[in-house]
């Protein structure tokens, strides 16, 4: 077994810190470096939101940002993943955790209808697909996008200012990159917390 700690969720929310996953499970035990990104960018992300907060996550796998999310105090969170093996591998992992009320869906991201309005959208994606389907994504207030070579790091810069979403940080580990992103909201929110201890933010 694989035990990946959720930053330090166990002091703001009641349960454990980490999370339990199967060692050798095929879509991912949270060691690869996007994963781990992500993970951080999530952790920052859920400090400036409201406890009820709402998260997609496109490309789920193991369900390990999905459980994530939960962890640090998600309300709604709605996982797809277009292979059904991940999705029953991801509803497992949820069990061997006690985390309920995830919204497993196999679905073709491509195909998914957007929510009019949403938290966060994490997506673990190959970035010509990322790139795709940018323009659906831009109801969410934050995007956590991963699964990006640093080689791929303009093109997808490129797409997110003509979908006129603010970049607000990238994080780099080995060939890897990830993004957090969101409108002019979000990036100020984040930005203040940098100078404040933890800003309120409104949940729309």
């Amino acid at each position: 077994m694989s035990r990946v700690r959720a930053g330090q969720a166990e002091s703001r929310h009641k349960g454990p810190s980490h999370l339990v996953i199967p060692a050798g499970i095929a879509f991912g035990t949270g060691d690869h470096l996007t994963t781990a990104m992500s993970l951080r960018l999530l952790e920052e992300v859920s400090r400036k939101l409201k406890p009820g907060w709402s998260l997609v996550d496109l490309g789920t796998g193991s369900g390990i940002l999905a459980l994530a999310a939960k962890r640090f105090g998600a309300g709604r969170v709605i996982a797809i993943d277009n292979d059904g093996q991940a999705t029953k591998t991801a509803k497992a992992n949820a069990r061997t955790n006690r985390i309920h009320r995830i919204d497993f869906r196999i679905d073709d991201v491509r195909r998914w209808r957007s929510p009019r309005q949403i938290d966060v959208v994490t997506a673990n994606l190959f970035s010509e697909l990322l790139i795709e389907i940018l323009p659906k994504l831009k109801c969410a207030n934050y995007l956590i996008l991963s699964g990006i070579l640093r080689s791929q790091e303009r093109a997808v810069r490129r797409a997110l200012r003509s979908n006129k979403i603010d970049i607000v940080r990238v994080r780099r580990r080995g060939k890897w990159i990830a993004i957090l992103a969101g409108g002019m909201r979000s990036a100020a929110s984040i930005k203040r917390g940098r100078h404040r201890g933890h800003p309120s933010k409104k949940r729309v």
